[in-house]
């Protein structure tokens, strides 16, 4: 009779690896289009498959007017761009996002093949298990095209790094082009990749600490192996540095100077965006110093964070038998976050842009989980143990399930979940569910939808370049159009879909979004994340046209209609507001302000109406209050610099107004008024060589 052959931990390892393998790609293709994956990324590919291929005659991938793509590696996008024109695919973002997945997949291999090293098979089965069910990294498997293929390559080169240092000075060569390979990929991704090298020499430098006696650290013998260590580490980052230049064309011309300028600017990155946090509206380049703790401590799944407490509970045990390895994952999770909090970089997205440290704390969770079995010897309480994990691992598995293909959007049992964390955090920062609100208005409205000729259905999207490719197969049935949320009256459009991005959180947790004329929503565990709204009334449409005619008052009972029809239609308010400035009638200006105000709290466009109906009514007092409290909310609404200058030049004290122009000219450069007011100061001040030099500059302004 045939025995069956016992499976081994090393088997079911590989056997888990290659079903994620095959399962991620499957998984990806019914993934959205990312936030810049079509204005941005896929173009940038092009362009530099065209560099190679003309051999650098073609240089449109080295400069960009309104990007700074050029400053990125390229090898992700690069690669699909290849492999669009080898399998030429009827959607070539099918095959970025096949192999967008096969990068986060690779990620989670050589995470594992480090815990295998440092912990045994069964410590690289959980971190393949962990590492798959966390929601936040396996969602940007399916379409993140920078952090995603960071983190891998990230990640693959620390594992080659643990292995030259774990078998030196045996297989030096063999690992060491690795490393150089890691270092050269992770570089062809994010310039930030040459850090790797600096971490490589430092760990050199660790391993001779570590493993000489502290007495012998000085002797000659000894500080010949630490040369001879810290040459070879020098001469491999070198290599890995040449090969990040082969594949990175900004850097062909200017090596050294146009590495350090990316450098340099990734560390202050300079777009601004609006970021929900906390229940409250904060912009990007001023977020408080725990913004990444946070957003990490409370999206990562629950049995990561006990993993990874079970980790420093047991770390004398565990240092005593790898001290060195430890202190590099440790290193290479908690430095680089340490690090942008020091130097207060830009952050925006939850905590997308350090992705790359995830693979190092699951790995780091998965040692401590597995320690924690090993030091238990009573079978009993090893099963409870065992059943308190797989509890744990429901959790994102039933999310998971649930919500694909918004994996993404996900928030633990800290801030009770993403119910909870909805109107407190971001959702859809990426945009993803427009997909899946285009495929709905696609088979329940378009599909069989009796257009007359000549006339077009208009769908209106607040991204709409992904939406066009939606819609790509509709042209002569669809045209897609880009509105923004809060002024989606002021177009013509029969259909709207609209990704939970940059929505106020008081309409959101008072229900006000999505709006009353929403007949779909895209849900993630009970939340909408988009809506699909519909064209039922134009009367917001007629007053705006009005409005922007000349015509002011003749607007005045059309946005009245939209109001009658929407209660809570925030722009309609505003409109009217602004309709009723034109004319004068402030005290109905300050009352439709007010009324838009009570709907959409803070709102800065409707705080500047209110405060200049309090201006020209004479009640200059008010109106500064109003546009201090505009100060507070938005620090960079120029619009209420500028009057708070009007103000107090109103009054001649010129000091004063002198101090809010020059903020309004920091937050923003180009906005006319502000210089023709610092002119006139300067005109009654005396100063007229001064106020001819701010008008000439003013005439210079686009």
């Amino acid at each position: 009779m045939l025995q069956l052959k016992q499976i081994t931990e090393k088997q079911i390892f590989y056997g888990i690896a290659i079903f994620l393998m095959v399962l991620m790609p499957v998984l990806s293709l019914k993934s959205g289009i990312s936030g810049d994956e079509e204005t941005y990324h896929y173009p940038h590919g092009k362009n530099v498959f065209n560099y190679y291929a003309t051999l650098g005659k073609d240089t449109a991938c080295l400069h960009y007017d309104n990007s700074v793509l050029h400053m990125y590696g390229p090898v992700f996008d690069l690669v699909t761009v290849i492999a669009v024109k080898v399998f030429k695919p009827d959607d070539e973002y099918l095959v970025r996002h096949v192999i967008n997945s096969l990068a986060g997949w690779a990620g989670i291999l050589f995470a594992a093949l480090i815990a295998v090293m440092l912990g045994g098979w069964r410590a690289g089965i959980l971190t393949l298990i962990f590492m798959f069910l966390s929601p936040r990294y396996l969602g940007h498997s399916f379409n993140n095209p920078k952090d995603i293929p960071f983190a891998a390559a990230y990640i693959f080169t620390i594992y080659a790094i643990i292995r030259f240092l774990k078998y030196y000075p045996d297989k030096i060569f063999r690992n060491g082009w690795l490393i150089s390979l890691g270092i050269g990929l992770t570089i062809g991704v994010r310039v930030g990749g040459i850090l790797l090298g600096i971490y490589f020499i430092f760990f050199a430098g660790l391993y001779y600490i570590l493993t000489t006696q502290w007495k012998e650290w000085l002797k000659k013998d000894h500080l010949q192996k630490l040369w001879k260590l810290l040459f070879q580490a020098i001469i491999i980052t070198l290599a890995g540095y040449i090969i990040g230049v082969i594949l990175w064309p900004y850097s062909h011309k200017s090596p050294i100077n146009n590495t350090i300028e990316a450098m340099k600017y990734m560390e202050q990155y300079a777009t601004n965006l609006r970021q929900l946090f906390e229940g409250k509206i904060i912009w990007s380049d001023n977020v408080p110093n725990y913004y990444l703790p946070k957003y990490i401590l409370i999206t990562i799944p629950e049995f990561i964070i006990a993993g990874f407490l079970l980790f420093f509970i047991l770390y004398k045990k565990l240092l005593k038998q790898n001290t060195l390895w430890y202190l590099i994952l440790l290193f290479v999770s908690v430095f680089p976050v340490a690090y942008i909090i020091y130097k207060g970089s830009n952050v925006y997205g939850g905590w997308r842009h350090v992705l790359f440290v995830y693979p190092a704390i699951a790995i780091i969770a998965s040692l401590g989980m597995n320690n924690l079995f090993h030091s238990i010897n009573n079978r009993y309480f090893r099963w409870i143990s065992t059943a308190i994990v797989l509890a744990l691992l429901i959790l994102p598995l039933k999310h998971t399930i649930a919500n694909h293909p918004h994996e993404y959007i996900y928030y633990n049992s800290l801030v009770g979940g993403t119910k909870k964390a909805y109107g407190k955090y971001e959702m859809d920062y990426f945009y993803h569910s427009l997909r899946a609100g285009a495929e709905w208005l696609i088979k329940e409205k378009i599909h069989n939808a009796d257009v007359p000729e000549g006339r077009k259905i208009t769908v209106a999207s607040n991204l709409s370049i992904n939406t066009m490719h939606d819609f790509r197969n509709l042209k002569d049935k669809v045209r897609v159009i880009y509105i923004r949320y809060y002024q989606r009256g002021n177009t013509d459009w029969d259909y709207a879909i609209i990704a939970n991005s940059y929505i106020n959180p008081y309409q959101l947790n008072k229900n006000i979004w999505p709006p009353s004329n929403t007949i779909e929503t895209i849900k993630v565990d009970g939340v909408p994340v988009c809506a699909i709204l519909e064209r039922k009334d134009r009367s917001d449409l007629r007053g705006h046209q009005l409005m922007n005619s000349g015509l002011a008052a003749q607007a005045i009972p059309w946005f009245k209609l939209a109001i009658k029809n929407d209660s809570k239609y925030e722009l309609a308010y505003l409109n009217l507001a602004n309709v009723y400035l034109s004319t004068g009638n402030n005290d109905s200006a300050i009352i439709a302000a007010s009324s838009c105000l009570k709907y959409y709290p803070n709102y800065d466009l409707a705080l500047n109406t209110l405060g200049m109906a309090y201006m020209n009514l004479g009640r200059s007092e008010d109106a500064f209050k109003v546009f201090k409290k505009n100060m507070s909310k938005n620090p960079k609404n120029v619009v209420s610099y500028y009057y708070c200058g009007l103000i107090y030049a109103q009054i001649q004290d010129y000091e004063t107004a002198l101090k809010y122009l020059d903020k309004a000219i920091k937050v923003n450069a180009s906005y006319k008024p502000s210089y023709i007011l610092l002119a006139q100061i300067y005109q009654l001040q005396g100063k007229t060589d001064a106020a001819k030099k701010v008008m000439d500059y003013v005439r210079s302004i686009r």
